[in-house]
């Protein structure tokens, strides 16, 4: 394919433009904002560090000194022990005025008088309480190495790592800080060691004794009336769309703060019009000049885009109704990133955005449509669903420059796997010839940064290739990018995107952008968009335009709106091929939950 095949139009340097001078907005801002003077501390900011005292120092250096713990108000009197450090020929002198246990942290346990003294390397927890110690082997299997404390201190020690449930921290971990010794507070578990540590079941090791499950999704649908339009013929028709996901996970927390375990999503839909995005248009014949074809064998077929998967000629594959398992995949999770192999969405639909709205429907992205002529699409879903590995990163950088960096890739075997919103089978049974695409690797990238204001700025951009198998001259390799970019202050959301891709064929590019607007200042919320789109294999310009308003009850949602679409196709008359006009409205409410 050319490079005049894939220049990008005009919207791609005018959203180009924007992102860079968002980019360049956020530069200019942090030069003035409190991030550049440091009059207020920011999100991104580390801990303030100590302020430095205005009491002169020497120079030299000064010998550590140890402060004791803070005493318990209330506590139980404990008597500390007094000792003498050895000299040559001498045992440790110990004095207690009471048979109150001493308090812990010697390198070895004093020795009475009338005892021997213990070797220096035999350790462990004496025997609280006793008048007089016990042999070595009277000892409790040792917890830790203690470690010589200074004279006339309490020794202090660092606390061990604490198992907790996943989402009180990052990754189920957390900081730990110093503690006095013995423990003032809830008495502390240490990590297992020695005879114990050898002694963990396999369970406990895999973290299989702390699971975690989670079950969530939602229910959503709607109703409404339509006026479709296609130029010889006007009518009103009453329809209905629902929309349902459930989701299930269940994973094992180990005590370093790993998490693996296992996902599975089933969707389901009711969308009369189409099976996924794309679909059968008005006919333009593959015997005719000019309408969208490819010759095997010597007989014309009709030809489908891989990422648009529009065709104008052959079987229609709409169904009233859809629903499949679109994730089955296990799952890494950790501090340096989350892993996850098997079916699941690639990187560059993880990283795409679109425009933001508040109902079922949009100006893009729409998972349902009520008109059928829903024709834009600015999501890099080049993989779909089908089984892949992936490897997302963790927000990196953002407490110490500003900007938050995250960063993803993606590599499945092949694009086939089939949904309720994408469906790419190896032999198209509509009778249309689709690219055959294996070797899908994808990438994306974000960036983010909230500023001192509340302006909240989002940039992110994608892109994916596919070796195409078939070799035929009308096919090529996948090649698709796409590019967002989200800002939002206080209730108001705006935001916008742009895909372009080969569609993996020779001569029929597709692209598509939107815009849109959210404002919910309560639990009242208003949302308008916008959406264009081209496919050049099938010759189709469309615009579309949603507007409406929703409510929030909790977890309900209730909404209503109006949807327009115009579009414009190829169609074969019987004679002639000419353009043909199409447009519907729709007016419509909806609702739905979340659980």
């Amino acid at each position: 394919m050319s490079d005049a095949h894939f220049k990008a139009p005009k919207f791609s340097y005018a959203l180009g433009f924007v992102i860079v001078a968002s980019l360049g907005t956020m530069t200019i801002a942090s030069a003035q904002s409190p991030f550049a003077s440091k009059k207020k501390k920011q999100a991104w900011e580390l801990p303030a560090a100590a302020q430095p005292s205005t009491t002169p120092q020497s120079s030299a250096p000064q010998p550590p000194t140890y402060q004791p713990a803070p005493v318990r108000q209330n506590a139980p009197s404990i008597v500390q022990p007094s000792y003498q450090a050895p000299t040559s020929g001498s045992s440790y002198q110990y004095q207690n005025s009471s048979n109150q246990p001493r308090v812990y942290g010697g390198e070895a346990a004093p020795i009475l008088p009338s005892q021997p003294a213990v070797p220096a390397q035999t350790y462990g927890k004496p025997v609280y309480g006793a008048s007089n110690y016990q042999s070595p082997q009277s000892y409790e299997p040792p917890l830790q190495l203690p470690r010589r404390a200074p004279q006339g201190s309490v020794q202090t020690y660092n606390t061990a790592p604490q198992s907790s449930p996943y989402g009180q921290s990052a990754y189920g971990q957390q900081a730990y800080g110093q503690q006095s010794y013995p423990p003032t507070g809830a008495p502390q578990s240490y990590p297992p060691q020695g005879d114990y540590a050898k002694r963990r079941s396999w369970t406990d090791r895999l973290g299989l004794r702390n699971l975690s499950t989670v079950i969530r999704g939602f229910i959503k649908g709607g109703a409404g009336g339509v006026n479709r339009d296609n130029g010889t013929d006007s009518t009103w028709s009453e329809d209905f769309v629902a929309d349902g996901r459930a989701e299930f996970e269940v994973a094992a927390i180990t005590d370093s703060g790993y998490e693996y375990g296992i996902n599975l999503e089933a969707r389901a839909q009711y969308d009369k019009y189409r099976r996924g995005f794309g679909g059968r248009l008005p006919d333009c014949p593959p015997t005719e000049a000019g309408c969208a074809s490819v010759t095997i064998d010597g007989v014309p077929t009709a030809l489908r885009g891989h990422t648009s998967r529009f065709y104008t000629f052959g079987e229609n594959d709409a169904k009233d109704t859809e629903y499949a398992l679109e994730s089955a995949h296990l799952f890494l999770r950790s501090a340096y990133g989350d892993v996850t192999i098997g079916r699941d969405d690639g990187a560059a639909y993880l990283f795409s955005l679109g425009a933001p709205t508040l109902l079922m429907v949009g100006a893009s992205n729409s998972p349902v449509d009520y008109t059928g002529l829903d024709s834009v699409k600015t999501v890099n879903d080049a993989s779909g669903f089908s089984e892949k590995l992936t490897y997302t990163s963790p927000r990196l950088l953002g407490d110490t420059v500003g900007i938050g960096i995250q960063f993803g890739a993606s590599y499945a075997l092949n694009a086939r796997a089939c949904g309720v919103d994408y469906c790419v089978r190896e032999n198209d049974e509509t009778g249309a010839l689709a690219p055959d695409l294996d070797d899908i690797l994808e990438v994306g990238l974000a960036l983010d940064r909230t500023f001192d204001n509340g302006l909240k700025v989002e940039a992110t951009a994608t892109y994916a290739q596919g070796s195409e198998q078939s070799a035929l001259d009308a096919f090529d390799n996948l090649r698709a990018y796409n590019f967002g970019a989200e800002v939002s202050m206080m209730d108001i959301t705006l935001g916008g995107s742009f895909l372009k891709s080969n569609n993996g064929l020779a001569n029929g590019d597709y692209e598509a952008w939107d815009i849109g607007a959210t404002w919910k200042p309560s639990a009242l919320g208003f949302t308008l968009g916008y959406g264009s789109a081209k496919d050049k294999n099938v010759q189709l310009k469309s615009n579309q335009y949603v507007a409406g308003v929703t409510y929030d009850f909790d977890k309900f949602t209730l909404g209503a709106g109006a949807q327009f679409i115009e579009r414009e196709t190829q169609a074969f008359d019987g004679a002639l091929i000419g353009t043909q006009t199409e447009n519907a409205t729709a007016l419509f409410v909806e609702g739905g939950f979340k659980f």
